[in-house]
């Protein structure tokens, strides 16, 4: 399993732990993945991350659509970079993913996507 890879599944086992989703990111820059370190970066700065309930599936939320106070603030996308999410079971407001994995890497090619077609993310 390559460095990358296991960084990934750690991060998976304990996506709230901001301090590993950051050794991701500087492995990542080290790696010439820039976009994905700075994806990574903006999670840690803004406390982002898929939501993941006893179900074991893994929610992006379309910040766009949800009213303020409801659901889980952490799992919220500004609607540039929810629309460009890949995979998934899109429902109303929401992306479903079978793993933390797939939600992961979906955010990833994402935010590339976006940084491509020249989208800022707010600070």
């Amino acid at each position: 399993m390559s460095t990358r890879e296991q960084l990934l599944a750690d991060l998976c086992s304990a996506p709230e732990n901001w301090e590993l989703r950051g050794v991701l990111a500087d492995w990542c820059e080290d790696n010439d993945l820039s976009e994905q370190a700075a994806c990574l970066r903006w999670m840690i700065r803004h406390h982002k991350r898929p939501y993941h309930g006893t179900q074991q599936r893994a929610t992006w939320f379309n910040a766009d659509t949800i009213a303020p106070g409801l659901g889980d603030p952490e799992s919220d996308l500004p609607g540039e970079l929810f629309r460009l999410l890949e995979g998934g079971k899109e429902i109303a407001n929401h992306k479903s993913y079978d793993t933390l994995r797939e939600a992961e890497e979906s955010l990833l090619a994402a935010w590339s996507k976006a940084r491509q077609s020249g989208w800022k993310p707010a600070e």
